[in-house]
């Protein structure tokens, strides 16, 4: 196994952002019958959540840190959710937030899985689930790059990165 190649920004290394983008595709596709389409990134100084529940986890591969932040409005969530459990949902109770959590977990794992095939060292961590109108403030020095995925019905949802 080689190892992965220094990136000055790691927000510009495409392994790692291809890497979760294929997690959220992959995990949503398989768990949740449901099909998702990146669109434009782009970045943002400070992140502001995209919606009304968001998967929060810490990612640490040797001096590297940072998050993965994925943001449901709540019209994807429940969509997703009434794929993946066969039930329709109108509130974020606690079951919405399990799924999150775990959906959040997944995704992370799918791609922690494909990065340290190519040579990074990824560690296992625990999500966080926030929901309501929230801001998330995060204290790096950098940017974060923000996924915008779109799904049927002209839903949305957001993947935000940021790494030191």
């Amino acid at each position: 196994m080689s190892a992965a190649q220094k990136v000055e920004n790691p927000l510009l290394d495409k392994n790692l952002v291809n890497a979760f983008v294929d997690g959220v595709k992959k995990t949503l596709s398989t768990m949740a019958m449901t099909e998702s389409t990146p669109k434009k990134a782009f970045v943002e100084r400070d992140f502001k959540a995209k919606g009304e529940v968001s998967g929060m986890i810490g990612m640490v591969a040797g001096n590297m840190r940072g998050t993965i932040t994925i943001s449901f409005e709540k019209p994807s969530i429940f969509k997703i959710l009434e794929n993946m459990l066969g039930e329709p949902y109108s509130e974020i109770n606690e079951e919405v937030r399990d799924a999150v959590g775990e959906l959040t977990n997944m995704i992370y794992g799918t791609a922690k899985t494909a990065l340290n095939e190519m040579g990074y060292a990824f560690e296992m961590a625990i999500p966080t689930v926030i929901t309501g109108s929230h801001e998330i403030t995060s204290y790096h020095k950098g940017a974060a790059l923000v996924i915008p995925f779109s799904m049927d019905d002209n839903l949305q949802f957001f993947i935000e990165i940021t790494v030191e």
